[in-house]
């Protein structure tokens, strides 16, 4: 069978498109070291929470599911963590896009006793400023806001020692 020019620049051209927008995709992932641009939402409690007021103090953002089960069981860690460093900076944020109402989250943060903000975000606005495609997922940044680390499922305490320990002096 002969293949005209034509239709063999056309296969050319388009799997060259192709490759450029998958290639443009993998460009969107955030790497550790990468600076992380801020965002802001509300809070659960009406409140604003901007990721940039907390410019040179480490943070901790993580993004969880309502029937998860590590989120359940490490949340504690994280209520304890922030208790032990809010008074040296530590910001911590949870954000929930795959709630199915904001009372919903509003129950899981009750439940959980959680301290800190709360934000649902139901448009995942948020998630998809950081490309996020599996949850759960905590991004620990640096006092620059640069990513120490994207610790995906469930959290200990001793990881996040290690990964703040030398910010929380």
């Amino acid at each position: 069978m002969k293949i005209k020019a034509p239709s063999l620049l056309f296969a050319c051209l388009f799997l060259a498109l192709l490759l450029t927008s998958c290639s443009g995709e993998s460009s969107k992932a955030i790497r550790t070291g990468d600076p992380i641009a801020p965002f802001a939402g509300t809070d659960l409690e009406g409140t604003p929470f901007s990721l940039a007021a907390h410019a040179g103090k480490p943070a901790i953002v993580r993004f969880f599911l309502l029937d998860c089960p590590f989120c359940k069981a490490d949340t504690p860690v994280f209520n304890k963590f922030y208790e032990k460093y809010r008074e040296k900076g530590l910001a911590v944020v949870y954000i929930n896009n795959n709630g199915a109402n904001a009372e919903e989250v509003r129950a899981f943060a009750e439940e959980l006793q959680i301290r800190f903000p709360v934000i649902f975000d139901p448009e995942g606005k948020i998630a998809e400023q950081y490309n996020v495609k599996v949850q759960p997922l905590a991004l620990v940044l640096s006092p620059e806001h640069k990513l120490l680390a994207a610790l995906l499922g469930g959290v200990g305490e001793a990881e996040l020692d290690e990964l703040l320990a030398p910010y929380l002096q």
